[in-house]
């Protein structure tokens, strides 16, 4: 079995600071303040319930307007959102009933908007609140990995999976970054290498990673050739009070298909001694299946609810023809 050092003193203050950061209006990393501040741009909102004077439900939202149309959707690398509930003590029965009373209102109090879309955290076991005002759901499936020994974890690997890992090992040597600017340069070369261009906002990533960095939330884990020490691919990871979420990676062309596993195996072990759910943070196509799986972990669905007005949809599908075309005579 492949393994790497951190000493379990780190991992514990690692895990004390984000147990610290955590109450159950803000269920993620993604819910707290700092995030959706850097996340947003300084432009997120909440809807909230109280209780007595006590507030017990939380929902965070960001609206975005564009062509007198307004719209909310899930800011810049936040994965998940959805409701934050205090929902006390009480039979299970009970408390089943207050979420979904207070989720309820949550959703009154949403302002009017065009459309309205978030995922849901793995704390929302079912979207039915949301269904009954009139939303649509969805369900987007995730891998997750329980924090058992790194051995058990190794064990339920597919053989394919391990034999890439270990080949990976003979050729890179990897070790923990504390350099977001370094992750980022590293990705717009890799790009650009690939003539591509990103696809999501880098300036807000890089703030994001650099606040996480800093606060002890973020991992970056880096893969670098053994023979030349030039560093091959990359993957940056955040954790809350409970899960650990894989959220992008970058790989030279020329680095091989088994580097960004080898460093996966390093998030997931940093994940175990921890004692957190390792999270893959969604399946979106077939190549993502297909290297999840083999870690062994288990399909765990996420709801994503939305909703949209006529016009909106008439607009969004304008611009889906308008898209069409542009790219048929480019």
């Amino acid at each position: 079995m492949i393994t790497r050092t951190k000493s379990i003193n780190q991992q514990s203050q690692l895990k004390a600071a984000a147990e610290t950061a955590f109450d159950r209006l803000t269920p993620t990393i993604f819910h707290e303040q700092w995030w959706l501040q850097a996340a947003t741009g300084g432009r997120v909102d909440f809807v909230e319930v109280t209780e007595g004077g006590r507030t017990v439900g939380r929902l965070p939202y960001m609206v975005n307007s564009r062509y007198g149309l307004a719209s909310s959707n899930m800011p810049t690398l936040t994965h998940f959102l959805g409701p934050g509930i205090d929902d006390g003590g009480g039979s299970e029965a009970n408390r089943y009933v207050k979420r979904h009373s207070i989720t309820q209102e949550l959703i009154r109090k949403l302002p009017s908007l065009s459309s309205f879309r978030q995922k849901m955290h793995r704390g929302v076991c079912d979207a039915l609140p949301f269904q009954a005002q009139g939303y649509n759901v969805q369900v987007q499936f995730t891998f997750e990995i329980e924090p058992y020994p790194e051995a058990v974890i190794w064990k339920a690997m597919r053989d394919k999976t391990r034999n890439v890992i270990r080949r990976a090992a003979e050729n890179f040597d990897v070790y923990e970054s504390s350099d977001p600017e370094a992750f980022f340069h590293l990705s717009a070369v890799h790009l650009e290498q690939r003539n591509l261009r990103a696809n999501i906002d880098f300036t807000t990533c890089k703030e994001i990673a650099i606040q996480a960095v800093n606060r002890g939330r973020g991992h970056i884990w880096v893969a670098r050739e053994s023979a030349t020490g030039e560093p091959k691919a990359a993957i940056f990871c955040v954790f809350d009070n409970s899960t650990y979420y894989y959220l992008m990676s970058t790989r030279a062309p020329d680095a091989g298909n088994g580097v960004v596993p080898l460093l996966l195996w390093n998030a997931i072990q940093s994940a175990s001694a921890m004692g957190y759910v390792f999270d893959f943070d969604g399946i979106v196509n077939a190549g993502s299946i297909l290297l999840f799986s083999g870690f062994g972990g288990k399909t765990s669905p996420r709801y994503i609810v939305t909703k949209a007005s006529m016009p909106y949809r008439v607009l969004r599908q304008l611009r889906r023809m308008d898209t069409s075309v542009h790219n048929a005579f480019c």
